[in-house]
């Protein structure tokens, strides 16, 4: 195969409409399943050859591929906004990989140990000239970064030395010499290693690793259909979760060997020889234990407990599968979820974005239900004040001339399709069309009380450049043209209120929380929430907001790493002070309250869970796989939307209006 491949890939890499780290805001800010598919579809061949290429086992290989996206799933958050994508997958594939081939080996001396030992004179067999696969990404990961991007650019993904340069932001001339430079290292690594190749030749047999790999279908629904579990839930499937929590270490130096496997087996390993992985780095020496420090709690009355048996008043099947999204209309009356169709042409199935309007009377059985199916890049935005019309978008970010639109609809006008018997919204109940500039738009739209604006984040890069602030625009929904932006802040974690007149985003320090009031410019900033004492800059800690309570008054923060357990509290931003430290290991994802606030639903590791937010104490728990939930708009209801095999979904509905009244 030529060096000289083509580089589909690359150009997709940084495609001007949708670049990497606009993917990666929508799917932080949105949780969008067809932003991070994007991803998986751009850079699944690289990483899947890495993955190959180290494991040597096809299963193994895919359960790597697997884990390296989710992996990306978990640090998406913390990335930075210049990061190079591919080279970063390339190393968390690489080190996921090596960890998957350790466990397979460790398995295979088991079983070997199990069923009997070699003869003690057995001969052993010839030594073969090494494979180049299993060797090269060892000896390519070594490589210094600059020289280790030039190689993997231009050998591995074929791409020309221009466009090489263009990615990595360099001259060409700088591109050409790191280069040679690093073919000429790797050679020579690889000699060191029994595999002699001349500089000339090293390119061509280095993409010839690498070959045409193509990502299957069915790896590619699989590993999204994980992340977007995990995006909902935080569930990992237990495979998985030890190579994705081994995945988020970072090693700068490799240790080969397995010595403490070859130790106790030698002579297994004598009469069944394979190369072995490189070893983990020694442990640390042990330091003494922490204690965790308590933020400060203000001062609250002691509430009663409140008991832990919600009802169950309802169970729906909906003709709706994959959810995303539970949507309330304000008027409580009618809700919406997201999800796709699964949808089989000529025995190739697909899934096609879609949601289900429902109405609720608080009876037993559903009424007045609609589906429809939306275009690949529409999603479902909400309800206008009055619950009466529903909010879609469509913001086509892939296309030069792309439309970017909100629709508005009215449900009772939906028609029964001619496909089958389950009305849909078709042109006749479409009410309106407002266009806007929604190419870099992100997160959610937060809609005035009378509906004639919306607030939402958005950014915009540069030519050739990663977004490096956000802004927080307000849209005329009449006209679509929004005007100046009411607060620009740099690219990190943040979160609107549910009325849009407060924001909150990690300081660039990441030990600290500010929360600002969008309706004073002159001085936004009303309030800041500090971490107590200093910042463990080795563990990478930070403190991220996540969810404003209805009021806008209390917020949901986190405080940890990836490399120890989060812990989230409640904190009043009016005084900057923690009303509770929420019990449990609650993961970074949705977080909903009560419509008064009192009760909070968040995710564990396989488990829903609701807390009591004056206290901090977990009521209740449910073990899930994959769920969304959402709580009504006046009454301590809760409805959670899970799959119910390949074409449905489960709607339930939670009560707690006795637990709330025991208070």
């Amino acid at each position: 195969m030529s060096a000289a491949r083509p580089a589909e890939i690359l150009r997709q890499l940084e495609h001007p409409s949708a670049p990497d780290v606009e993917l990666l805001t929508q799917f932080v800010l949105t949780k969008s399943a067809v932003a991070f598919e994007e991803l998986v579809r751009r850079h699944g061949a690289l990483v899947l050859g890495v993955c190959r290429r180290v494991t040597r086992n096809p299963q193994d290989a895919e359960d790597a591929f697997q884990a390296t996206f989710l992996v990306l799933a978990q640090k998406a958050v913390t990335l930075r906004s210049d990061v190079r994508l591919w080279s970063w997958l390339y190393g968390v594939a690489f080190r996921v990989s090596w960890r998957a081939r350790r466990a397979a080996l460790r398995r295979r001396v088991r079983e070997v140990l199990v069923s009997k030992l070699p003869e003690p004179h057995a001969p052993r067999p010839s030594p073969e000239r090494p494979e180049l696969g299993p060797i090269l990404d060892e000896e390519l990961a070594a490589l210094p970064e600059c020289y280790r991007e030039a190689i993997i650019l231009c050998d591995l993904r074929g791409a020309s030395r221009e466009e090489a340069a263009t990615a990595l932001g360099v001259p060409e001339g700088t591109l050409s010499s790191r280069l040679a430079n690093g073919r000429k290292k790797l050679a020579a690594r690889l000699t060191k290693r029994g595999i002699a190749l001349s500089v000339s030749v090293l390119p061509i047999a280095v993409a010839e690793t690498q070959g045409a790999t193509a990502v299957p279908i069915e790896l590619l629904r699989k590993t999204c259909e994980l992340v977007a579990d995990y995006a909902s839930s935080g569930t990992i499937p237990g495979p998985l979760a030890e190579l994705t929590k081994r995945g988020l270490v970072v090693r700068k130096t490799l240790v080969f060997g397995l010595v403490t496997v070859v130790a106790i087996t030698g002579a297994v390993i004598a009469a069944n020889p394979i190369a072995a992985p490189p070893a983990d780095p020694p442990k640390p020496p042990a330091t003494a234990k922490t204690e965790v420090v308590t933020l400060p709690q203000g001062e609250q009355k002691a509430l009663p407990a409140l008991a832990t048996a919600p009802r169950i008043i309802a169970g729906w099947d909906l003709p709706i599968t994959n959810p995303e999204r539970v949507i309330w209309a304000p008027s409580g009356d009618r809700l919406a979820v997201a999800g796709a169709i699964r949808v089989q042409p000529d025995g190739n199935a697909w899934f096609q974005p879609a949601f289900v309007l429902v109405k609720y009377t608080g009876k037993s059985d559903p009424e007045n239900i609609v589906r429809t199916a939306m275009p690949r890049n529409g999603s479902v935005v909400g309800f206008t004040p009055d619950g009466k019309q529903l909010i879609t978008d469509r913001r086509e970010r892939h296309l030069l001339s792309g439309l970017h639109q909100l629709v508005y609809w009215d449900p009772e006008k939906a028609e029964v399709s001619p496909v089958n018997s389950i009305p849909s919204l078709q042109n006749k109940a479409k009410l309106r069309t407002v266009s806007f500039d929604g190419a870099h738009v992100d997160g959610t739209y937060i809609f005035d009380s009378n509906g004639k604006t919306f607030r939402a984040m958005t950014n915009e890069p540069g030519t050739g450049e990663a977004p490096k602030t956000l802004d927080v625009i307000e849209v005329d929904t009449a006209t679509g043209k929004a005007g100046k932006p009411l607060a620009t802040i740099p690219r990190v974690p943040c979160a609107l209120s549910p009325n849009g007149k407060r924001l909150a985003f990690m300081a660039p320090n990441k030990s600290s929380v500010r929360v600002y009031d969008l309706d004073n410019r002159d001085k936004p900033e009303l309030s800041a929430f500090a971490l107590p004492g200093k910042v463990d800059a080795k563990r990478d800690t930070m403190l991220l907001p996540c969810t404003f309570s209805p009021d806008g008054n209390r917020l949901v923060v986190f405080h940890g790493s990836d490399q120890s357990p989060y812990q989230a509290f409640i904190v009043d931003i009016l005084t900057g002070k923690s009303v509770a430290a929420l019990e449990g290991e609650p993961s970074w994802s949705q977080a909903v309250f009560s419509s008064d606030g009192r009760l909070l639903a968040m995710t564990e590791t396989n488990v829903l869970a609701i807390w009591d937010t004056s206290t901090g104490r977990k009521l209740k728990t449910w073990k899930m796989a994959t769920a969304v939930f959402a709580f009504h708009p006046t009454r301590p209801l809760l409805v959670v939307a899970e799959p119910n095999g390949e074409s449905e979904t489960r709607l339930g509905f939670w009560d707690f209006s006795a637990e709330v009244e025991k208070k």
